[in-house]
C-alpha cells in the first residue's frame, strides 16, 4: 500500500455521493447523541487564553499555535481540543445536576499530528460533556455502548441508502478488553501489533485500563495529567477491512477530581501546569465532575462510505506527492 491504498483502489461512490453520505451520517450521528443522551448543543469557542490554560499539550508533544493580542497585551492559543473547554464552560453555567450535558460540533488544528491515511493536522471530532455526581466505572461502559449502537444503526441505515456498499462496517457486538488481557492473549507482540491482531480476531472493541502503562512511550500517544482519569479512560477501535487495520473511533473517561489530578500530576511532573487558572479551578473543586466523550465522526464516515483514505471526507493539507498520486489514480481529495 502507498499512502495506506491499496494498489488499483476505486471509490465506490462518486465525490457527490461521496458528500451525500457525509451529510447523512454526521447528520444522523449528531442528532442520535444529543436525544440519547438529552444533550444542549453550543457552538464551542475556537481560541483560548493563553493564560488560562483550557488547551492540552499532551506532555508538551503539541506544540500551540498562539498568537498575541494587542489591545491588552495578552496571548490566545487556538483550542487543539476543547475538553477543558466543554468542562470549563458547564462550570460557568453553574450547572451540578446529574446526566446535564453539551454536545460540541468541533473542529481543530494540530500542526504536530502524525499524518497517515486516518489521520491529517486537521481532526472533526463531536464533543459530549456530562455532569456525573458519582464515580462508576459503569457510567462509561453505558456511555460507550449507546455511542456504538448509534453508530452501528446510523451504519446501516446510510449503507442501504447506497447499494454499492456493504450494509455493516462495525458489527454489532463491541468486546471490552484491558491492556493485561491484550498481553495475555499476544506475549510477543508490540502494543500496536496488539491492538491489530485483536481488531482483526475479534472486530469492534473497546481498550481500558492502558493509559499508565504506555505513559511516556514514544510509539504511544501521550496524556496530560489534568484532562481525563487514567483508571477509566477507554477508547473505541473497529477493524477496517478497506485499510486493514485498526482504526480508533472514539473515546470515553471520567475527568480528573482534585486527588486525581494530585496522584497523576506525581507520575507525568507536569508542575508547570500547577499555577494555571485551570489548575486553581480543579484544586478548588469548583468544576464539576463529568464525562467526557468524544467521537472521531470522519473516521467514522471514512469506514461506512468504504474509503481508504480521510483526505476523501475531510478537508486538510497534503504534500504534491500524495496529491499527484492521487490526481494519476483518480482519487477524489476534499
Amino acid at each position: 500500500m502507498k499512502f495506506g491504498i491499496a494498489l488499483g483502489y476505486v471509490s465506490k461512490l462518486s465525490l457527490l455521493e461521496t458528500i451525500q453520505g457525509m451529510e447523512q451520517i454526521k447528520k444522523k450521528i449528531k442528532e442520535s447523541l444529543k436525544v440519547k443522551f438529552s444533550l444542549i448543543e453550543v457552538n464551542s469557542s475556537i481560541v483560548t487564553d493563553k493564560h488560562l490554560w483550557l488547551n492540552d499539550d499532551n506532555q508538551q508533544t503539541k506544540r500551540p499555535i498562539d498568537f498575541d493580542i494587542s489591545y491588552n497585551n495578552s496571548y490566545g492559543e487556538i483550542l487543539q481540543s476543547n475538553n477543558k473547554w466543554r468542562r470549563y464552560f458547564l462550570g460557568e453555567l453553574g450547572l451540578k445536576e446529574n446526566n446535564v450535558g453539551i454536545f460540541t460540533d468541533f473542529q481543530a488544528i494540530e500542526r504536530d499530528s502524525e499524518i497517515s491515511n486516518i489521520s491529517s493536522v486537521t481532526y472533526h471530532e463531536f464533543g459530549m460533556e456530562i455532569i456525573k455526581t458519582e464515580y462508576n466505572i459503569e457510567e462509561v461502559n453505558k456511555a460507550i455502548t449507546g455511542i456504538f449502537q448509534i453508530i452501528s444503526t446510523v451504519d446501516k441505515e446510510v449503507s442501504r441508502n447506497f447499494t454499492k456498499l456493504n450494509i455493516s462496517h462495525f458489527g454489532n457486538t463491541l468486546i471490552f478488553v484491558t491492556h493485561k488481557k491484550l498481553k495475555e492473549l499476544y506475549p510477543l507482540l508490540t502494543f500496536n501489533e496488539r491492538i491489530n491482531r485483536f481488531g482483526r480476531d475479534n472486530g469492534s472493541f473497546v481498550l481500558q485500563d492502558y493509559v499508565e502503562k504506555l505513559l511516556n512511550q514514544s510509539s504511544a500517544n501521550q496524556f496530560s495529567s489534568d484532562i481525563f482519569d487514567f483508571k477509566t479512560f477507554s477508547k473505541i477501535y473497529y477493524y477496517n477491512s478497506d485499510c486493514e487495520k485498526v482504526v480508533s473511533i472514539g473515546y470515553v473517561s471520567y475527568t480528573v477530581d482534585r486527588e486525581m489530578l494530585k496522584r497523576q500530576n506525581n507520575i507525568l511532573k507536569e508542575n508547570v501546569k500547577t499555577q494555571t487558572q485551570y489548575h486553581h479551578l480543579l484544586k478548588s473543586n469548583k468544576l464539576p465532575m463529568t464525562l467526557s466523550c468524544g467521537i472521531f465522526i470522519d473516521r467514522i464516515t471514512m469506514g461506512i462510505l468504504e474509503k481508504q483514505h480521510i483526505g476523501e471526507v475531510q478537508s486538510s493539507i497534503w504534500d504534491q506527492d500524495f496529491l499527484d498520486y492521487c490526481n494519476t489514480n483518480n482519487i477524489k481529495i476534499l
